[in-house]
């Protein structure tokens, strides 16, 4: 398991931070939207600010290079909840087992631990206060920082509020929003925001030299590259299909919300699904202000799907999308997915046969 390369649009935020050595904090927040680079970005600084040759960009050959790489660098320290390391298999994975309570208590859950427990924030305190053990400095990395529970919160709050010397905190947050108030004022924030039109599309030109439609891909991730590579792939494809469908059944009341909510819930965990339902009533809103139907006219499902958007007035879509936004908030607190997912589809049933009373799609 290895890092990858920065992205492009990544490397002013990248070129900037070095060049203010003597003005750097001692806390970082990586703020934006999944997808636009945040976890690879942490990934690099991680090793550069970890490199023996102190560059810019870390030169890959020098001891503390080759141990990053490998997953046992000693002064790096990754705290993630469970559910993240399971699921995605970076190198971000290798370190967090460091700060996990012990496997034979994890075996004895139903399913991974979705929070950044209390516990480990108080596992990695002792390392993050002893002097480095290879590299100048030791970097305290958090993925993703509002998947603390409010104590794990006000337990980092203490060290970042008394940083140990030579230490660099990291937190990525793809919804600061979440986090303490306080916490976020002690971070320095860099934000991660959508790159320009054509410089996504290169990129996505490099990554999928086969693909026949580049720009559609794009539009249909809204603009956001690391989703578009993941639609282009066969299982978020279908992820959003099925999820489309179903929301699309529920406005013809061709199911129940019960029913739709199982399934979807069975395939895909729900922050997906409401990052899916957030980006495609995004969508509908864009396009009723711009009128431009080739957005989701992929295929006959979706041009029904713009139909009825266009009979949906924006006070009651942007109502209905600050619910799903407000359900993504709570999704990795102790929150049952199931029920919260049915409540949010009875919304968008009732809120599609309000609207089509009358109508015929």
């Amino acid at each position: 398991m290895t890092s990858h390369e920065l992205l492009p649009w990544t490397e002013p935020a990248f070129d900037t931070f070095f060049s203010s050595q003597k003005r750097r904090a001692h806390a970082y927040m990586l703020a934006g939207h999944s997808g636009l680079g945040k976890t690879i970005f942490a990934q690099q600084l991680a090793k550069s600010l970890l490199c023996q040759e102190e560059e810019v960009h870390a030169c890959g050959q020098c001891q503390s290079c080759r141990l990053f790489e490998s997953g046992s660098h000693p002064d790096l320290h990754v705290l993630q909840c469970e559910k993240r390391m399971v699921e995605i298999e970076d190198l971000f994975a290798i370190y967090a087992p460091r700060y996990l309570e012990d496997e034979n208590k994890r075996k004895k859950r139903k399913k991974p631990s979705a929070v950044i427990a209390i516990d480990q924030v108080r596992r990695v305190i002792p390392d993050i206060n002893t002097r480095p053990h290879l590299s100048a400095c030791r970097l305290i990395l958090i993925n993703t920082a509002e998947d603390m529970n409010i104590n794990a919160a006000n337990s980092l709050l203490k060290s970042l509020e008394e940083p140990p010397p030579d230490s660099y905190f990291i937190l990525i947050s793809h919804d600061p929003g979440r986090l303490l108030p306080t916490l976020r004022s002690r971070c320095n924030r860099i934000d991660f925001r959508l790159p320009d039109k054509q410089q996504a599309i290169l990129w996505l030109s490099i990554q999928l030299p086969n693909h026949a439609d580049i720009s559609q891909l794009l539009r249909r991730a809204s603009g956001i590259p690391l989703r578009a590579l993941e639609l282009a792939t066969d299982r978020r494809h279908s992820e959003e299909e099925q999820i489309t469908q179903y929301m699309l059944k529920l406005a013809h009341k061709q199911t129940d919300p019960a029913s739709a909510a199982a399934v979807m819930i069975k395939n895909s965990e729900l922050i997906i699904i409401l990052e899916t339902i957030q980006l495609w009533l995004s969508r509908l809103i864009r396009l009723k202000f711009t009128s431009q139907n080739t957005i989701l006219s992929e295929n006959e499902a979706n041009k029904i799907l713009i139909d009825l958007g266009n009979r949906i007035n924006f006070r009651e879509l942007y109502a209905f999308l600050d619910k799903v936004s407000a359900s993504k908030q709570l999704a990795s607190g102790p929150l049952d997915p199931l029920l919260a997912l049915e409540d949010d589809l009875i919304s968008w049933q009732t809120l599609c046969s309000v609207n089509n009373r009358n109508k015929p799609i």
